[in-house]
């Protein structure tokens, strides 16, 4: 009405007519000129775009969470009304909780942030690795990895690393630690940096390793990781950290960082201390994994410091996100604590494993026999439960939104949904060890769901894979109970089938996208399709990939991988060193060789999965299961065959 009266008044007035329908037709371009653009945006789940109504329980925190609240998900009403009439407790942190406005962290990708850190630019990475002379690009390298993989395995202290890299000493740098960041900064390909990178770790850590130091222990862990989670690169990082006296005896306390007195060596000490707890995270980790028994009984005698009063000792991160003037941080401080925290429990859980009785198998492995007594059991759970309630305000459910904190908590979801998998169930616990497992696997689903929604899974994260790997197969089961007793493959009037084949296509796409990245996924990937009944394969197809431009256009989805993964740096310039580890390159039809351009790419694939040798364990019924006929390279020389005919199978059954 205002603007009627306003072309009124113009028309009244004398003023051109050019001029007045120019207006009305462009309106006011001045005006439009201050209007924001719309920066929201949001993943659409595959399948079926609503939320399962399965995970709306008056116990799912995960519901409640800011990260779903903004995610402008469209909700089903008979779910909206179901959930809204049940109890909803106000968790005692409310009054913690963010803003009630929304905030870029919870509107846009992850990957859509820049690392703001100052030091960045006073770095010369060229002086360090003989591989690469662009400055520009490798700052650009390491600031996305700071920001993404060392958020979640850390291995050093950043502030350290960066101050003593920019001033050319070698007590918390060295080639060798800054040629295994690059390599984890770029992922697998042999035509691109990643691999010069990791080759030139390797050549120095064949010169290195025989002397330990606490920089090649850094890097130890790092090329860990690159490698699929080798175990003599890890026992070899174990081995220096026990020679240098790094887990026993405490180095002194620590001055505030910027302090001027002694700052050589209060960076120094602050560099031992912080290494001695990430090596001891990441080998808690490790063996959680990998079910082996721990290398480390307990863990450093360095006191935590409060990440409220002495931030700096931690490292804090700082983001930015396009249009928004405002620095937000990844909140850093407080997750490595927490990580340390669960990671004890995760330590002690297995120590308490592997003290039980356990005989060898045929392959040589351990048997982890069912010893574990539900009294022990329940002290575990007492532990994890009082971890989770006491987790600072920007690490509680209603709260979390990076990738790094969602994994804290699917971590953490795993844990509780595997505690009670070795208790013989009778009728007495039977109500509480049901409850304790339906509850976690709902909250991990829903972890899951929200991480896809708000960043997408094309984006490479290397340590989706386990997460992914877990959902997948535990889909799969439950598809195969659901149609066993009626072989009813009719979804339509199967609500229960409809969403367990829809978390089945979630985490086959996530480890679809995944593998253009990460070899480790790609072989994940090959193995879940090949246990997959033929109704889900073509469901896979029809629903998943020919919906995505990234993947259109094929016969089949199994047989869409090529022989040799992108890079996720492939974007970053145009010339051979043209690469950026922060752009999403799920835009990039070309990234990927298609099938049929090369005759031969059959017997290379061939090769190249024979050639797998992770000890990474991907399908396991039971805590207590023998891990060795579940490990990836045992899986991909029996089981997989490239065949993609294979029928579903019990014995390949994942469980949390």
């Amino acid at each position: 009405m205002r603007r009627t009266l306003k072309h009124s008044s113009r028309i009244r007035g004398g003023g051109s007519p050019g001029s007045i329908l120019r207006r009305i037709k462009e309106g006011d371009l001045l005006l439009q000129l201050s209007l924001k653009p719309e920066t929201r945006y949001r993943y659409v789940l595959p399948y079926v775009s609503e939320m399962p109504a399965h995970l709306y329980r008056s116990d799912n925190p995960y519901i409640k969470s800011c990260i779903y609240d903004w995610s402008a998900l469209p909700h089903n009403a008979s779910q909206i009304s179901n959930w809204a009439t049940k109890d909803r407790v106000d968790s005692p942190k409310t009054s913690s909780s963010p803003e009630p406005g929304p905030q870029s962290i919870y509107l846009m990708p992850f990957h859509a942030a820049e690392i703001i850190e100052p030091l960045l630019n006073d770095i010369y990475p060229s002086k360090w690795t003989v591989v690469c002379s662009d400055n520009a690009l490798m700052r650009k390298l390491i600031g996305a990895w700071m920001s993404t993989e060392n958020q979640w395995i850390v291995v050093l202290q950043k502030d350290c690393f960066l101050q003593d890299m920019a001033a050319m000493r070698r007590g918390c740098c060295s080639s060798l630690l800054v040629n295994a960041v690059l390599a984890n900064a770029s992922y697998w390909s042999p035509q691109n940096l990643a691999y010069q990178f990791m080759a030139e770790a390797k050549r120095l850590w064949e010169l290195e390793s025989d002397t330990p130091k606490l920089t090649t222990i850094q890097a130890a862990m790092l090329m860990n990781t690159a490698i699929t989670r080798q175990t003599l690169i890890h026992n070899r990082a174990v081995e220096m950290a026990t020679q240098i006296g790094l887990l026993t005896p405490p180095t002194r306390d620590l001055a505030p960082l910027n302090s001027p007195e002694n700052a050589p060596q209060s960076r120094k000490a602050l560099s031992r201390n912080f290494t001695a707890w990430a090596l001891f995270n990441f080998q808690a980790l490790h063996v959680y994994i990998l079910f082996e028994p721990p290398l480390i009984r307990k863990p450093p005698d360095v006191s935590l410091p409060d990440p409220a009063a002495n931030p700096e000792w931690y490292g804090q991160v700082w983001l930015k996100y396009p249009g928004d003037a405002k620095l937000h941080t990844t909140n850093f401080p407080y997750q490595f604590q927490a990580q340390c925290q669960v990671r004890v429990i995760m330590n002690d859980m297995w120590l308490e494993q592997f003290r039980s009785s356990r005989q060898s198998s045929p392959e040589g492995g351990n048997i982890m026999l069912p010893s574990t007594q539900i009294e022990q059991a329940n002290r575990f759970y007492a532990r994890l439960k009082a971890w989770y309630d006491a987790l600072p305000a920007p690490l509680t459910p209603s709260s979390i939104v990076f990738p790094s904190q969602i994994l804290l908590h699917t971590n953490y979801q795993n844990i509780l949904a595997n505690l009670y998998e070795s208790i013989r169930i009778t009728s007495l616990n039977a109500g509480m060890i049901t409850a304790i497992k339906q509850a976690a696997s709902c909250n991990f689903e829903t972890l899951l769901r929200l991480y896809y929604l708000r960043h997408g899974f094309s984006y490479g994260d290397q340590f989706l894979v386990q997460p992914l790997n877990t959902l997948g197969f535990w889909s799969l089961s439950k598809i195969h109970t659901i149609t066993a007793p009626t072989h009813e493959d009719d979804d339509n009037n199967n609500n229960d089938l409809k969403a367990t084949r829809s978390t089945l296509l979630l985490a086959a796409k996530g480890l679809h996208q995944q593998s253009a990245s990460f070899y480790l996924d790609r072989i994940t990937f090959q193995l879940l399709c090949s246990k997959m009944r033929p109704q889900e394969r073509q469901l896979l197809d029809s629903e998943v990939f020919f919906h995505d431009r990234d993947y259109g256009g094929h016969d089949s989805a199994v047989d869409q991988i090529s022989p040799q993964p992108r890079n996720q740096l492939d974007k970053m310039n145009k010339g051979e060193e043209t690469n950026k580890k922060k752009e999403d390159h799920s835009d990039s039809p070309t990234a990927v060789n298609r099938p049929g351009n090369d005759r031969n790419q059959g017997s290379t694939e061939k090769e190249l999965i024979r050639e797998v040798r992770s000890k990474w364990v991907v399908t396991v019924r039971s805590v207590d299961d023998d891990p060795e006929i579940h490990r990836l390279q045992k899986l991909v020389k029996d089981n997989l065959k490239l065949d993609a005919t294979a029928e579903y199978s019990d014995e390949d059954e994942g469980v949390y």
